[in-house]
């Protein structure tokens, strides 16, 4: 009999018959029965399908009973490669028409906990890692992100449903099949206890004395009172142990990720949007007092990654993570947020919002606030004043940002068609210019998109006419206009490094350099900066300062690629590659950070550790490591295979970083002449260079060969043919 009357079943198992051929399902179903008979006190029906002529073998000519079968408490679908088929029959008959009729009963799929939170009675569980049409196809008819219980296996080349003989420790997942079993008994338990007991009362206990005889009462007393004196002693430290773990729980408590959300748009075409929502939120909550938020970067790494919420939040360090998706409408946008607590799954609030894509300024403010309040800070209103930093007051300018700042970042991951990406993109940034002035972002991005016209020949490469003269002009004038829109001295100060970085004349470098650096807004400035400046002024000699800067922003920004290459990077440019290599194995626990082992590989080399270096290179992606091929090169012309060096140089049309090998393949006079053509280029398109500059008898090529290389430097104050 069902818990509650009107119901067929409590609990509804939906499932694939494919899936269970190995018997998985029908094992699960009965190790659930079992926990769920130890966790909840009643008897709870399941409902499980074990005739696959039932309507499981995808046949339409199943039995009318299964319609009322499906008048069920809970739904739990299990979810596996192939239940996503809107052919099958338990997608159509089983998941979609759940779906609708509970949205239809007395309850509603999503229902209020007693604790206040939301819960849905769709109770998915998931035994693969899922393809990315059948992950939107699921979250469409959710109406929301995918939120499951998982039971898979994984390690390399491995994706199966988790079985009850797997040992945690080999999973990359690290999770373990009786907890997974006893989290789906304790959600079905909660669920259940909602339903029936909207508002749960308390209990009255009442304790009955037996008569005694009046010595027994007093010995009982006696006893009583020593009981109370150690109960008493024992609570005190209780206490303090529990106000000392408070305290610390406190510290911990109050930090978040804010998660991409998701695009469940059909067309797709709406992730620019999800992705500026959701930086928009980000930034928001980041001048939320008492709230530890996770900085861009690293939230962003987990885009597009199926990954458990207990992972990421422990890749983080974080106790809370905010998710959402955005979906296009007819009549705009809905979209769902959702805040996580990461220990347990569970949802602490969520919301959905139907909302025209003009109101990002009003949506972001009110999930960000929503957040907070549901975290137990208050916000003052100087808090909620500064929520809003996208940098105009327009919607129109904004929404045209963020769409040419999605296609500029789609164009920056696909790096062999990248100028037409940045194109379109460029055309965006004018269209945000042209609705706000002085809108400061979409310069920077104008100047980004022209620096990368630099040293190109444009002929053979992008087939435009936009010579090097002419690009360095556009980009500077773009800084120009960003120093000029700065309402900050210290914000025009950091854009006239830019400035100076793109021309050829470096003499009033230094004394910028000092004040952005001295500035308590240096850690702020430098967090969302590329790669090239820092490297700059690590080779005019602040690499301390910047290394001390990058350690503030990891903090906040674990996952940050670039600022862990600056550390390594300090201690390179001081010729220290042995501590160099130290920095980047403590930071690079996952050995997956493709410019740190780029700065390895090179470390290894300078310390002519080859055999170490020739190792490493053969156990990385080709695809991932910059100029993996120049270096691998310089490794095969010091070990002196010079016909493999001649063939990689044949192949490979870049030239930064192959000097060593080229000068051994062709001779010094060849290396002479490819140095020349880097003078030609914007200088930091060749930033590792300048680690060479402590050392210059080492080069492969003479300095006279790149003038305006040296002459930059020397108007910096670096003497870099000091040595030579």
């Amino acid at each position: 009999m069902p818990l509650i009357q009107g119901f067929e079943y409590d609990i509804f198992i939906s499932y694939r018959h494919n899936d269970n051929r190995s018997g998985w399902v029908t094992e699960f179903v009965k190790a659930l029965q079992e926990e769920l008979a130890a966790t909840i006190k009643d008897p709870v029906s399941v409902y499980f399908d074990t005739n696959p002529h039932d309507g499981l073998l995808e046949t339409h000519n199943v039995d009318k009973s299964l319609e009322n079968k499906l008048k069920c408490l809970i739904f739990i679908p299990i979810i596996s490669q192939t239940y996503c088929d809107p052919k099958s029959f338990a997608w159509q008959h089983e998941f979609v028409a759940f779906n609708k009729l509970s949205k239809e009963d007395q309850f509603g799929r999503d229902i209020k906990l007693s604790n206040g939170n939301v819960a849905s009675r769709i109770l998915p569980i998931k035994i693969h890692d899922l393809d990315a049409e059948d992950k939107s196809l699921l979250e469409s008819e959710l109406g929301g992100v995918l939120r499951a219980i998982e039971f898979i296996y994984k390690e390399a080349g491995v994706n199966r449903p988790l079985k009850s003989t797997d040992n945690k420790n080999d999973n990359q997942n690290k999770t373990d099949y009786r907890n997974q079993v006893n989290k789906v008994a304790n959600a079905i338990k909660e669920i259940i206890t909602a339903l029936k007991n909207p508002v749960a009362a308390s209990p009255r206990t009442t304790i009955s004395e037996p008569p005694t005889t009046k010595p027994n009462r007093n010995r009982k007393t006696l006893i009583g009172s020593f009981s109370l004196l150690l109960l008493l002693v024992i609570s005190y430290f209780i206490y303090q142990q529990q106000a000392t773990t408070n305290d610390q729980l406190t510290q911990l408590d109050k930090s978040i990720a804010v998660l991409p959300f998701v695009d469940l748009s059909e067309k797709k075409d709406q992730g620019w949007f999800g992705d500026g929502l959701t930086e928009e939120i980000l930034n928001s909550l980041a001048h939320v007092k008492g709230l530890n938020v996770i900085s861009r970067t690293s939230s962003f790494a987990f885009k597009n990654k199926n990954l458990l919420i207990q992972v990421i939040a422990d890749s983080l360090g974080v106790n809370y993570v905010v998710e959402g998706s955005v979906r296009k409408s007819d009549n705009g946008l809905r979209i769902t947020a959702q805040l996580i607590r990461a220990n347990d799954d569970f949802h602490i609030w969520s919301n959905t919002y139907d909302r025209d894509s003009k109101d990002i300024f009003i949506l972001q403010q009110e999930i960000a606030s929503k957040i907070a309040e549901s975290l137990d800070i208050s916000l003052d209103p100087k808090a909620v004043e500064h929520m809003q930093r996208a940098g105009t007051n327009n919607p129109e300018a904004f929404m045209a940002f963020l769409k040419g700042q999605g296609i500029f970042n789609e164009g920056h991951v696909k790096r062999n068609e990248m100028l037409p990406y940045l194109k379109r993109a460029n055309l965006n940034f004018d269209d945000a210019i042209r609705f706000d002035p002085d809108f400061i972002n979409p310069y920077l991005y104008k100047g980004d998109f022209y620096f990368h016209y630099l040293g190109k020949n444009e002929k053979t490469v992008y087939n435009d006419t936009i010579t090097d003269a002419q690009a360095y002009k556009l980009m500077r004038e773009s800084i120009e206009n960003a120093i000029d829109k700065s309402k900050s001295e210290i914000g025009k100060d950091y854009y006239r490094l830019y400035s100076i970085m793109y021309s050829n004349d470096w003499s009033s470098i230094r004394p910028i350099i000092e004040r952005v650096l001295k500035s308590p807004e240096a850690v702020q400035l430098f967090s969302y900066q590329p790669y090239n400046l820092s490297a700059l002024l690590t080779c005019l000699g602040y690499g301390q300062q910047i290394a001390g800067i990058s350690k503030a922003i990891l903090k906040k920004d674990p996952l940050n690629g670039n600022r862990k290459r600056e550390i390594s990077e300090a201690f390179m440019f001081s010729n220290n590659y042995t501590r160099a290599i130290e920095s980047i194995d403590s930071m690079n626990t996952l050995n997956e950070d493709t410019r740190l082992n780029h700065n390895k590989l090179f470390s290894l080399y300078r310390l002519k550790k080859f055999d170490e270096a020739y190792t490493l290179i053969m156990k990385l992606d080709s695809t991932k490591v910059s100029s993996y091929h120049s270096i691998l090169a310089m490794l095969f012309a010091q070990s002196g295979k010079l016909k493999e060096t001649k063939q990689l140089m044949d192949n490979d049309n870049r030239v930064d970083y192959t000097l060593y090998g080229i000068e051994a393949a062709y001779g010094r006079e060849e290396a002479n002449r490819e140095a020349n053509k880097l003078d030609k280029s914007l200088v930091m398109h060749h930033i590792l260079l300048f680690s060479y500059l402590h050392s210059p008898k080492n080069l492969p090529f003479d300095l006279s060969a790149t003038p305006n290389f040296a002459r930059r430097f020397s108007q910096a104050g670096v003497n870099i043919n000091q040595n030579q």
